[in-house]
């Protein structure tokens, strides 16, 4: 059995991290705002890990992640996108 993983990192910048993971033509991404208050990030910062992807649905919510948009990040929140 073999499987097809690549994991992509963006440098943390102000707290936040954020990682990309595909696994078997599926990608999803990870962000977290280890910081004690509100974050935004720009959405030039997390294009390279979405490259020519449009939109992901937040696992937890089922809620649609524009990805032209910044992403605004409670306090010691993470998100779990899909996409």
């Amino acid at each position: 059995m073999t499987e097809n993983k690549t994991v992509k990192y963006c440098i943390p910048q102000q707290g936040i991290y954020m990682y990309a993971r595909m696994r078997d033509g599926k990608m999803g991404m990870i962000v977290l705002n280890s910081t004690d208050h509100e974050q935004t990030v720009s959405a030039e910062y997390y294009k390279p890990l979405v490259k020519d992807s449009k939109s992901g649905r937040e696992i937890s919510t089922g809620r649609t992640i524009d990805f032209s948009q910044s992403l605004t990040l409670s306090p010691r929140k993470s998100l779990v996108i899909e996409f």
